[in-house]
């Protein structure tokens, strides 16, 4: 009976967690990571097996993501982040998408920006009265214009992307209490180059970071969008874990404490583990969520494709924020899996739910 209690309550905390509030605490530091959906899973691309299957899947995948309204959906997304007022947060999957004609007789012409992501998402957080900065922004992948069409009606075009990663931070502080300081970022050394009928496609993944002075404690903060394929499929090393381990003998590689607010692509729950997210713990990282909630799941991933699924679909916990040295968890929660955080429209903010926690970084 203590026992089914006991679960009881860790249940109830953890819902109130996810209805998006942190107290106060001992300390205010708050760090969030929030992967903002690029608007396509690139399922078709994917599937493409002939050259007229992938210009067909070039038209449905720009088709999905403006079906996802990524200026409507920033607007949602920078209303959770407004709720839980992070000082500093790590976003994935910032795309600029771009678009133009396609003449089979001179290919593709000028692109116009049809969505960028990262100025929409800081032009809504300051239109709702919020006030940040990119400290750092890296780029991961970028496909050059690319020909879609759909034999033999239409439509013919012509898509480009860049998918970008960055650390914001607030600039409404005071700065001899907060400060932000050696922005660094990098693409890793391992890195998926995926086939295609029209020829390869390289899928790099990076790693941004900061140095932040809160009320005297400095640390270093991370984000990350770690790969997504499992490589050991196709008989290769696990490229997940390669970079896991690049981001520890890199980036994480400090005499600072450490904080890593990154979508991980590495399941911590339900069981089994990701080998990923082993290495880290492993590695003496502690995983926040699992020291405030042990046993509650706290699923971050993932809405359907289209964001439009009207009961939520999240199903594994892959963002997390990791600390090691001297940080101290006091809250976490979970902002945007709650039906209320929609779009007017009906959108979730994102196929994933943010990530926001309050910690404390300790005297060495």
């Amino acid at each position: 009976m203590k026992t089914a209690m006991l679960s009881g309550l860790v249940l109830m905390l953890a819902l109130n967690a996810s209805a998006q509030s942190l107290s106060t605490g001992k300390g205010d530091l708050r760090v969030m990571t929030y992967n903002v959906n690029e608007g396509t899973d690139f399922l078709e691309i994917q599937a493409a097996t002939d050259q007229q299957s992938f210009l067909a899947a070039v038209v449905q995948t720009i088709t999905q993501v403006r079906a996802t309204n990524p200026p409507a959906r920033m607007q949602a997304l920078a209303k959770q982040i407004i709720a839980a007022s992070p000082d500093l947060v790590g976003l994935q999957e910032l795309d600029q998408w771009s678009t133009g004609p396609l003449s089979f007789a001179t290919g593709c012409g000028q692109l116009t920006t049809e969505f960028d992501m990262l100025k929409e998402l800081q032009d809504a957080l300051a239109a709702q009265g919020a006030h940040y900065m990119v400290a750092v922004q890296q780029q991961q992948y970028a496909f050059p214009a690319i020909p879609g069409a759909i034999f033999p009606s239409g439509p013919f075009l012509c898509v480009a992307v860049v998918d970008q990663i960055a650390i914001l931070a607030r600039t409404d502080l005071d700065p001899s209490k907060f400060q932000v300081t050696n922005p660094q970022s990098a693409q890793y050394a391992t890195a998926l180059v995926f086939p295609t009928p029209v020829g390869p496609l390289p899928l790099p993944r990076a790693w941004a970071s900061v140095d932040a002075t809160f009320h005297g404690q400095t640390f270093r903060f991370i984000t990350t969008h770690l790969e997504s394929v499992d490589t050991t499929q196709f008989g290769l090393p696990s490229f997940r874990e390669l970079q896991g381990a690049e981001l520890r003998a890199g980036p994480a590689n400090t005499s600072l404490p450490v904080v890593i607010a990154m979508d991980s692509n590495s399941q911590a729950a339900p069981l089994p583990q990701d080998p990923t997210y082993i290495d880290f713990t492993l590695a003496g990282y502690a995983d926040m969520w699992s020291e405030i909630f042990p046993g509650v799941l706290g699923f971050t991933c993932c809405q359907d494709q289209l964001d439009n699924n009207v009961v939520s679909d999240l199903y594994q916990r892959i963002d997390l924020i990791l600390t090691l040295g001297p940080v101290e968890a006091q809250n976490i929660a979970l902002f945007g899996a709650n039906p209320a955080s929609k779009t007017p429209g009906g959108l979730w903010p994102s196929d994933h739910a943010g990530v926001a926690a309050q910690v404390v970084v300790e005297t060495q």
